[in-house]
């Protein structure tokens, strides 16, 4: 079968809400492809084009330009949504129907058999962990449980593509444990997942891949070493002195840090990391360990924020 998604070349214009003589451009000729059993986390500050991205993708709105295709198909066409599973930012239910008559809802909607649902409404549901509440009307759940309903809605007819828009939103931390365990149950079953969030330790832990948007154009796209930037690595040694040799060493080496009960270094090269390696080798200290520091997704994000605000 084919990428589950392809875009080339993708732009979208609006209208200005106040100015209907000029164009707003929420993204600019966005071109990715996603593979097939991957997890692809999209991040970016509002107004980064992550949402416009998914509706694109979604066939809810169409591109000024370029072209989407799902497995092959066109976005938006009934051969290419039969693929997909959605949870939007902000679901809406009917608030009188329980888990139970909503799950049928949607089931029916995505053309399931009356015998295949009732066997799929079960299962999800136990995975969303709302099964005993299977009967009570989705006006008494939490905001919490509207999202599990909701991801449970975006994946009862077992689609290939799963596209979660915030799926975390509202959920306490054992709520977003599960959904996490969740997510990474799809991927081992074969799905392809593509999720949005403003958590970014969620995206940093879940993908395989991550696009960061800026203003509607690719800022990265690629797994988080590759999005690092070089000069953003650190090199971090750690080794044991004796106490009686520490005060010299600190007044020695001013970026000498203590690291429990051992001491570091932390140098901005691999090239310096082993130069002074050497040199607290030849003291005869004994070194413990020697590595890379890479920094969060969320220091990448803000720091690359930070330099187009510059």
């Amino acid at each position: 079968m084919d990428n589950p998604i392809v875009l080339q070349n993708v732009s979208k214009l609006f209208t200005h809400p106040m100015k209907i003589w000029q164009k707003v451009e929420a993204v600019s000729n966005l071109s990715i492809t996603i593979r097939k059993g991957e997890i692809t986390g999209i991040v970016g500050h509002n107004g980064a084009g992550k949402t416009t991205t998914l509706k694109m993708i979604m066939g809810f709105i169409r591109p000024t330009s370029g072209t989407i295709s799902l497995f092959g198909k066109e976005a938006g066409s009934p051969e290419a949504l039969q693929h997909i599973g959605f949870l939007p930012e902000h679901p809406y239910f009917y608030s009188h129907l329980t888990a139970w008559e909503i799950l049928t809802y949607f089931g029916s909607l995505s053309g399931m058999s009356s015998k295949n649902l009732a066997t799929a409404k079960e299962r999800v549901l136990k995975k969303v962990g709302l099964y005993n509440d299977k009967d009570r009307p989705l006006r008494t759940f939490s905001k919490g449980m509207l999202q599990r309903i909701g991801i449970a809605q975006a994946i009862i007819h077992d689609p290939e593509l799963i596209i979660l828009d915030e799926p975390m939103s509202g959920l306490d931390p054992a709520g977003r444990r599960e959904v996490k365990e969740l997510i990474l149950e799809l991927k081992k079953q074969g799905k392809s997942v593509v999720l949005s969030s403003h958590i970014l330790s969620d995206i940093e832990i879940l993908s395989d891949r991550i696009l960061v948007l800026t203003k509607g154009k690719v800022e990265s796209w690629g797994t988080l070493k590759e999005i690092i930037p070089t000069s953003s690595v650190q090199w971090i040694f750690s080794f044991d002195v004796p106490d009686s040799e520490k005060d010299a060493l600190f007044a020695e080496i001013k970026d000498i840090k203590m690291d429990g009960a051992q001491l570091s270094i932390v140098k901005q090269s691999k090239q310096e990391m082993n130069e002074t390696i050497k040199d607290i080798l030849s003291r005869g200290y004994d070194v413990y360990s020697a590595g890379p520091v890479y920094p969060t997704l969320e220091e990448i994000v803000f720091e690359k924020k930070e330099v187009n605000n510059a």
